[in-house]
């Protein structure tokens, strides 16, 4: 994939980078609209977080679903396979427009349903139905991406996040509060049309970039036609990641009704707390999929033995951004979060933050970064597993793991007894712990060695011979010395 050595730093720094950005990118969309939404009024930031969440554990589990075409171009990039690149993609791609039949009636029938009854449930409704109606453009997003991970291409990834975000944070401030004679004021609304953009230019870029005449030439792009094996395999591999992530993030659903049944205090400083995770998870993120990308290609080359490698310099990543993001989480947050949620924006305090708040925060603080270390190397083995197939198992524990380990402790814990906000964030901090142990040892295990993707059926090993073989013997003079 790279001029670097195989599992290095320097390889999963180079791949991941891009991916880290976009990600954050995306994310930034998710915390500038709390950030303008908290300006707006703190029920508006409630709502989003509470529709917010929901909407995006049913988008971005279609989107962890599509995703899995970066694997399969990944393995057989590295098997060298490059004309049956596009084929994965595509299926990903008829599987996102297919989704709108699973979009569009929650947007019309599900949204009233849900949150009928809710303190904001006005504002709830609406928001939840313009991320339900855009859904599949970030289904999109991930299947057009896919094809450029697996490969480890992700520098142009960048700039296109760059763009994207800078482009919702105009529409943000322009449609939240409205331009005087040019644009009404539309509060909540404004900030789902503005995110709902942001996915669907990145969809329409990355399918451009996708489709040009040397894609399609040299790793197959074109072949659009529906392949219902390759789409099986797809699915196989997806549906358990895509059902495991949206059970997760069902779960901080549940959670976020429970800390509002315990009042606002509760609710809002878990906002604030989510909101960090959120945005703080790019890197995480981003990780674990240039962790994929970078392992599939080892265990496409039939090179097993290289993962530990990549496994040890994720650790050491994680570990010096953890470094970085202890000055935030850390060192006296109460001035940032003044900052970004309760100032005005000429910096005069429209809410304040009284001595008990300040003192919960902080505490609440200090668990988000223990969680979001333990979280952040969860997923690294994440990463390494969907590498290899091994998502089953990542349904499995990420169905019960989040009832279990966190809203059942949660609920019997704090809700029954109406204990305060760091006793929710306390055993949050336990869960992060107890899931990371847990996909440990399946890794130590060494059962996904066994899996492969993209060995070829002998009932279809003549027709592969036949077709795709002369393909493949023309074009690999031309990449198979390229390096990036």
């Amino acid at each position: 994939m790279t001029r670097y050595p195989e599992g290095s730093i320097r390889e999963l720094w180079t791949v991941s980078l891009p991916l880290m950005i976009s990600t954050l990118a995306s994310l930034c969309m998710i915390f500038t609209d709390r950030i303008f939404l908290a300006h707006y009024s703190v029920g508006a930031l409630n709502a989003s977080v509470n529709a917010g969440t929901l909407a995006w554990a049913l988008t971005a589990g279609i989107g962890m679903i599509t995703a899995m075409a970066e694997v399969f171009v990944a393995q057989y990039n590295g098997a060298r396979r490059y004309s049956r690149l596009g084929i994965p993609v595509w299926q990903m791609i008829w599987f996102s427009f297919f989704s709108f039949l699973f979009f569009i009636p929650l947007a019309i029938w599900g949204a009233p349903a849900i949150f009928s009854g809710d303190p904001y449930a006005e504002m709830e409704i609406v928001y939840f139905r313009w991320l339900m109606v855009f859904g599949p453009s970030y289904a999109l997003v991930t299947a057009f991406a896919g094809f450029f991970i697996g490969r480890g291409k992700t520098k142009m990834m960048i700039w296109l996040a760059v763009i994207a975000n800078l482009s919702n944070i105009v529409l943000d401030w322009a449609l939240i509060f409205g331009v005087p004679g040019w644009i009404p004021e539309m509060g909540i609304q404004g900030a789902a049309i503005a995110t709902c953009f942001g996915y669907f230019f990145e969809s329409a870029f990355l399918a451009y970039l996708f489709l040009k005449k040397e894609n399609r030439e040299n790793f197959g792009t074109g072949q659009w036609r529906l392949n219902w094996e390759e789409m099986v395999k797809c699915c196989k591999v997806g549906f358990p990641q895509g059902i495991f992530y949206t059970l997760e993030v069902l779960g901080w659903t549940v959670f976020f009704w429970m800390m509002s049944s315990l009042g606002e205090k509760h609710i809002t400083i878990s906002s604030i707390c989510q909101s960090f995770a959120i945005l703080l998870s790019f890197f995480c993120d981003g990780l674990s999929r240039g962790a994929s990308a970078v392992a599939g290609n080892l265990i496409g080359a039939n090179r097993h033995q290289y993962v530990n490698k990549v496994l040890r310099s994720g650790f050491i990543l994680l570990i010096l951004f953890s470094l970085t993001t202890s000055l935030i989480l850390l060192v006296d947050p109460i001035d940032t979060v003044r900052l970004l949620f309760f100032s005005d924006f000429d910096g005069v305090a429209h809410t304040n933050l009284d001595a008990d708040w300040q003192n919960s925060l902080k505490i609440c603080m200090v668990f988000v970064f223990i969680f979001i270390l333990f979280d952040g190397f969860r997923w690294l083995f994440s990463g390494l597993l969907t590498a290899a197939g091994d998502t089953f198992f990542l349904l499995i524990v990420g169905s019960f793991s989040v009832w279990i380990f966190l809203l059942a402790p949660v609920y019997l814990i704090v809700v029954k007894n109406s204990l305060p906000i760091e006793a929710a964030w306390g055993l949050t901090m336990v869960y992060g712990a107890l899931f990371y142990l847990v996909y440990w040892v399946r890794f130590r295990q060494g059962g996904w060695k066994k899996i492969n993707l993209v060995m070829t059926p002998p009932s279809q090993e003549l027709e592969y011979n036949k077709e795709d073989r002369l393909e493949e013997e023309a074009v690999l003079p031309k990449f198979a010395d390229r390096r990036e």
